[in-house]
């Protein structure tokens, strides 16, 4: 018997309904968060916050996602879209801003550009391709900056991730700094020995995939460091005081809290994030620091996070009404009779 999916047409409402559930849920579990560890002295702390500290840190908010939108560009190049610049960085800046709050990248990532590429004539295959190659530039850029973190400040960071409640004990012993680092970076070296001596494309299961260059293998390096050095830099403008943490070491510290954040599964790291940072930072900030540290995540979590969201969210459901009203409008004039004069 012979099954025929729907067209991409047809499965548009359902690609926005399940993008704006994943966005629900995130939201929800955003306002959990704060609710619950909002006082008096917390929202004292965040109005207190130096506001030439929040004009820099919205200021760096347009070049970090500049940055992850560059994903998409970098992935049209690779896979010759044929779409030119503008396109790619615009859906992946759109993209991205929703996505760093939902979490689930891959399958709200897919959703949202399946309703925005095709109309440029990408495939949906093409659209997989392009997300996957979003993922791939992500980790691999986090793999580095992490693994270097662990390699020059991994006696300070297991010592304190070991005293982080339920999940400590995984991080105890010098394994923790060594083995993941060795991990990580194996995974980088064997992926760029990869690509540089096989030049066909792999084959699995009849499905054919390309692989880039050296070159685009580092531009993808490249872009990744620069995301994560861009919006590791927000946090770090917000903090209280720095107490002697450079910001290299910084930069490193918050690749590792990003990637246990993620492998956490929740949408976008919500509260995991937070609580390990608040665990990595507290030793430094005592007192009423604390309360002022607390207050930077959230002045972070707003100004990277949920302001993109809520003008990447309005735009997305801008640009489904107005093509939802254009195939309206082509659709009647398709219908109405001719008339000869």
């Amino acid at each position: 018997m012979k099954i025929t999916l729907p067209s991409l047409s047809k499965l548009s409402p359902l690609f926005t309904l399940a993008v704006l559930g994943f966005a629900s849920y995130a939201i929800y579990l955003e306002v959990q968060q704060v609710q619950k560890k909002s006082h008096d002295g917390i929202m004292d702390s965040i109005m207190a916050i130096d506001p030439m500290k929040i004009v820099i840190a919205a200021i760096l908010v347009v070049p970090a996602l500049l940055a992850i939108a560059c994903y998409d560009v970098v992935a049209a190049w690779f896979f010759k879209l044929g779409i030119g610049l503008s396109r790619p960085l615009g859906t992946g800046l759109l993209g991205y801003s929703i996505t760093n709050t939902t979490g689930h990248g891959v399958v709200v990532g897919a959703l949202l550009r399946l309703r925005i590429y095709p109309r440029w004539g990408v495939s949906g295959k093409q659209v997989g391709e392009v997300v996957g190659f979003g993922v791939l530039t992500y980790y691999m850029g986090l793999s580095i900056v992490a693994a270097t973190a662990l390699l020059f400040e991994g006696v300070e960071l297991t010592s304190l991730l070991s005293k982080l409640p339920k999940v400590g004990y995984l991080f105890e012993g010098d394994w923790f700094r060594y083995a993941v680092p060795v991990i990580l970076l194996s995974g980088v070296g064997l992926w760029f020995l990869l690509v540089s001596l096989k030049r066909s494309p792999i084959v699995i299961r009849g499905h054919t995939f390309q692989l880039p260059g050296p070159k685009i293998g580092a531009v993808q390096v490249l872009v990744s460091i620069g995301d994560l050095a861009i919006a590791s830099s927000i946090l770090y403008v917000l903090l209280p005081d720095h107490h002697d943490l450079a910001w290299m070491a910084f930069v490193g510290i918050f690749a590792v809290v990003q990637l246990a954040a993620l492998m956490s599964l929740v949408p976008g790291g919500i509260g995991v994030f937070g609580a390990i940072m608040i665990a990595v930072l507290s030793p430094r900030f005592t007192g009423d620091a604390g309360a002022e540290l607390f207050a930077s995540l959230i002045a972070f979590r707003v100004l990277y996070y949920l302001i993109p969201f809520t003008i990447g969210g309005i735009t997305f459901l801008g640009m489904i009404s107005f093509q939802n009203v254009a195939k309206k409008r082509s659709a009647a004039s398709n219908r109405e009779p001719s008339t000869n004069v």
